[in-house]
């Protein structure tokens, strides 16, 4: 078997390079070394090889594989969690098939268990990761670690660490991203010991794109008779992304629960035309980067729409029976004076004298 010596450790800075000598080992290729700052894989050849790939395993599964450059080393990409462990495969030719398998074992001791790390970006200038924080032991003492540049192993150490009631490190907070210049997946770990011992890491590799939360924007609402113009402000974000984003509406009408309505796939527009029936109506606003998952909050109900017309038909009519009635009483009070005058004094009939 081949000796493999460590010469990077997940708990102190920096982290270079793993180094395998071999030994005594009919191979046409020795001394392979993996340098994870500028993630290549290199070896000598002591025979004429060629066809070399070489193959990256995680937990003996194939993430990808590549051709070698010269046949002699691999530029690594895609940059995947290692803590579990990994073997980088070369194979090629010399006279017959070769294959040789170089192991980075899994940090920390056998039987802990990993924490779970994540991200998150807020106001488009904060960052905020956690990880899980295990109960016992309770002398672990936790680390975390970030690359400066992308897709390339961790250098550097939080800045500023987040601790729990008990002084544990809890999370780390950076007040802003000029360290992060551009999205694509920067690598975060976080390790820890107990009594001197290195428990089991967890890492993970985070586009920043994936991670950012937005605040929901403010709707401003303008109505010409029953129709409605809603328009909001494109979202505060990371200074590296476009402006392709995706809205939804929650408007509801006031008073009547049975009305309710989600408009979906508003997209790359900052305005939406509604038409409404007489009444009061609130609408509500979320959103996220278009193609992504993370939603916003809902914001604030927003009130708009006018109130409902009342029936201004009934009191007139009523003002107009009222009056009739009370003509009606009159008449009926001026009859009946007329008929008992009647009563009273009697028709006088004059006889024309004839002449």
């Amino acid at each position: 078997m081949a000796d493999v010596i460590i010469l990077l450790s997940f708990s102190m800075l920096p982290i270079l390079a793993y180094s395998q000598i071999q030994k005594g080992e009919d191979l046409p290729i020795k001394n392979i070394t993996i340098d994870m700052k500028t993630m290549l894989l290199r070896w000598t050849n002591v025979e004429n090889v060629n066809n070399v790939t070489c193959s990256v395993k995680i937990l003996s599964k194939l993430v990808y594989q590549m051709k070698a450059t010269n046949n002699h080393r691999c530029k690594i990409k895609n940059f995947h969690s290692w803590c579990q462990g990994v073997d980088f495969v070369i194979e090629g030719f010399s006279g017959k098939r070769f294959s040789e398998t170089f192991h980075l074992p899994q940090r920390g001791e056998e039987g802990t268990t990993k924490e779970n790390v994540s991200c998150e970006i807020h106001d488009a200038n904060f960052m905020g990761c956690k990880w899980t924080v295990r109960n016992t032991p309770g002398d672990i003492h936790y680390q975390f670690f970030y690359s400066q540049s992308p897709l390339t192993f961790v250098n550097r150490e939080c800045p500023n660490y987040k601790t729990d009631s008990e002084g544990r490190r809890v999370g780390c907070h950076f007040d802003n991203l000029s360290e992060f210049p551009n999205p694509y997946p920067y690598h975060f770990l976080v390790t820890g010991t107990s009594n001197g011992r290195e428990v089991q890491c967890t890492d993970d590799n985070i586009s920043l794109w994936d991670i950012e939360i937005f605040k929901p924007p403010n709707v401003t609402i303008n109505c010409t008779s029953l129709r409605c113009r809603l328009q909001w402000q494109i979202p505060k974000t990371i200074q590296f992304q476009d402006n392709a984003f995706e809205y939804q509406l929650q408007i509801q009408k006031i008073g009547d629960k049975n009305f309710s309505e989600v408009v979906f796939n508003i997209k790359r527009t900052t305005n939406y035309d509604y038409t409404i029936s007489y009444g009061k109506y609130t609408v509500k606003i979320r959103t996220r980067k278009l193609f992504y998952k993370n939603w916003s909050e809902w914001s604030e109900p927003q009130e708009f729409g006018e109130e409902v017309r009342k029936d201004n038909s009934l009191p007139v009519i009523m003002s107009l029976l009222g009056i009739a009635f009370i003509m009606l009483l009159i008449m009926g009070y001026l009859c009946k004076r007329y008929y008992v005058l009647q009563k009273i004094i009697p028709t006088v009939l004059y006889i024309r004298r004839p002449s």
